[in-house]
């Protein structure tokens, strides 16, 4: 096929800036497309261990209702263990420390819940498990113990919450004035049609609310 002069020229300006960046190019777009068929996969596997730490997880769900510890154990470690970037792992953690809880077996609850406040990927499912903890733990008596895990909340919905529990340890610890000024913060965070809330201020009129 013959070529014109200026369509001569311009293919060898072509030629010219390809081989100067004609490579550089071509192994731009070959990362390109590793790092998005990386990425397709990656999902599709992130796709496939969440279905089949969701089946994991049923059967767990089934095996709380009938209250069968032993068998809820392994399932549980099971999804720490091999599924733990799924959101079935730190709910079977919870799961599981409410049965060990119920069971008695409180140093196992302790376990998971702190798996959780370590290992969940959820801010909301971190805050939960403080929660639960502080509530062993003040059943324990350890009163500065569930007050350390009750310093902070990440999640703001939280922080109403956290304020009540404070003030229950903090009650029973015998400090009736930080009790109620953390019960004053609680009605304050708690919205205003949380079912709590008026169990909270029947609590801030039995310490006398002033």
């Amino acid at each position: 096929m013959a070529f014109d002069l200026q369509e001569q020229e311009q293919i060898a300006e072509f030629k010219a800036w390809w081989d100067s960046w004609g490579k550089l190019i071509s192994l731009g777009l070959l990362a390109a497309l590793v790092a998005y068929a990386g990425w397709k996969g990656w999902n599709t596997y992130l796709a496939s261990q969440s279905a089949k730490a969701g089946v994991i997880y049923a059967e767990l769900d089934k095996q709380a209702q009938a209250k069968d510890l032993a068998k809820m154990k392994p399932a549980a470690e099971q999804l720490k263990k091999d599924y733990s970037g799924t959101a079935f792992a730190p709910r079977a953690a919870l799961l599981l420390a409410k049965s060990s809880v119920e069971a008695n077996d409180v140093p196992a609850a302790v376990a998971q819940l702190q798996w959780v406040i370590t290992n969940a990927k959820e801010a909301g499912l971190r805050d939960v498990a403080r929660l639960r903890l502080a509530a062993v733990q003040l059943d324990q008596k350890k009163f500065d113990d569930a007050l350390a895990t009750l310093k902070a909340n990440e999640e703001t919905s939280f922080a109403g919450l956290f304020f009540e529990a404070k003030g229950d340890v903090l009650l029973i610890k015998g400090d009736k004035a930080a009790a109620r000024e953390s019960y004053k913060q609680a009605v304050a965070k708690l919205p205003k049609e949380a079912p709590n809330v008026k169990f909270v201020e029947v609590k801030l009129e039995a310490l006398g609310n002033s």
